[in-house]
């Protein structure tokens, strides 16, 4: 298991449809596995509902696995969107996305048989 998680929520822009959109963000998460500390990925549908039952904004979820420091794959991450090594369609400006640093405040609880 990685040392940290890292969660990405997005919803695609206006105009861009699904299979463009995921086509997309499946290359984007491939990159952001060759970076140094980034050690998986994993993306999801999402329903998001609100404590009323309304629908909630994002459509996505990605959940990265990060190895080491994490203020360093971070670093990483941003050094190579600086660079230009991650490529980002004219549209991307405006995706909405929310990210999380995700620090486990317990082990895993298990339901007893």
């Amino acid at each position: 298991m990685a040392d940290h998680e890292y969660i990405v929520l997005s919803l695609p822009p206006e105009g861009v449809g699904a299979e463009e959109y995921n086509a997309w963000y499946d290359r984007h998460m491939r990159g952001i596995l060759e970076l140094p500390g980034w050690v998986s990925a994993q993306r999801s549908a999402l329903t998001l509902r609100g404590s009323r039952g309304e629908a909630l904004r994002y459509e996505y979820l990605v959940r990265y696995g990060i190895d080491g420091d994490l203020d360093q794959a971070i670093a990483a991450l941003r050094a190579a969107v600086d660079a230009g090594r991650l490529h980002f369609p004219d549209w991307f400006g405006d995706i909405s996305t929310a990210g999380f640093q995700v620090e486990p405040v317990t082990g895993t609880v298990h339901a007893v048989s």
